[in-house]
């Protein structure tokens, strides 16, 4: 196999790279900071020699983005097909609420998602360029969650009348409030378990039809 993009199949990428992503994500994970991290470091972890890893790659930095890459299009392919086992909208709500409450890793990679999307750095630059790639279409959380939301129009559960962009922004903000609730709740009086239900509802609020509570 010639070199990786980081846009393979989830399901095809060579052992030995994907022990290298699990390092850079042990390391990530961690606190280590990418301009810190050397690819000895990485191939150590990964329990590879330093000579594979320029077979796939050409720097540190490629082996950093296309990690994250690929632990992104892990993270939302698996939220995508466990949302849609969800009975219903509600039920859907939920279980984002128990998910960002319970698993860590889905909320630092749902984090790490939108901090990648705002900041100006030129490895944040090389990670959205991936991103950007036609391959990269069917893991972006605005397509998941358009799917998902437009799921619920058909049914009947949700309003027909607001732009699937505001839907998809308005799951996402509520999303990231109770994040912040839970990150900073040595700074505030109110606990994450009285936001909790406050979320739920303002959710439901905005995208429910009237009368379907």
């Amino acid at each position: 196999m010639g070199k990786v993009t980081g846009l393979e199949d989830i399901h095809h990428v060579p052992p030995k790279v994907n022990q290298m992503y699990e390092a850079v994500m042990q390391l990530l994970e961690e606190g280590a900071d990418v301009a810190d991290i050397r690819v000895s470091t990485i191939t150590e972890r990964a329990g590879i020699g330093k000579g594979t890893a320029y077979e796939y790659f050409d720097t540190k930095e490629e082996i950093v983005a296309c990690a994250i890459v690929y632990h992104i299009q892990r993270l939302f392919s698996w939220l995508e097909e466990t949302l849609e086992a969800q009975r219903d909208f509600r039920a859907q709500v939920t279980f984002l609420l128990d998910t960002v409450e319970q698993k860590n890793r889905c909320k630092e990679g749902f984090l790490r998602f939108v901090h990648m999307m705002t900041s100006n750095s030129g490895f944040d630059r090389m990670v959205r360029e991936k991103m950007n790639e036609e391959a990269f279409a069917p893991y972006l959380p605005a397509n998941i969650f358009g799917k998902i939301l437009g799921q619920g129009v058909e049914r009947g559960e949700l309003r027909k009348d607001l732009p699937m962009d505001y839907m998809i922004h308005c799951v996402f903000s509520h999303l990231l409030t109770y994040m912040l609730a839970m990150a900073s709740r040595d700074c505030f009086h109110m606990r994450e378990t009285a936001i909790r239900p406050l979320v739920y509802q303002g959710i439901l609020d905005e995208l429910c039809v009237r009368g379907g509570e």
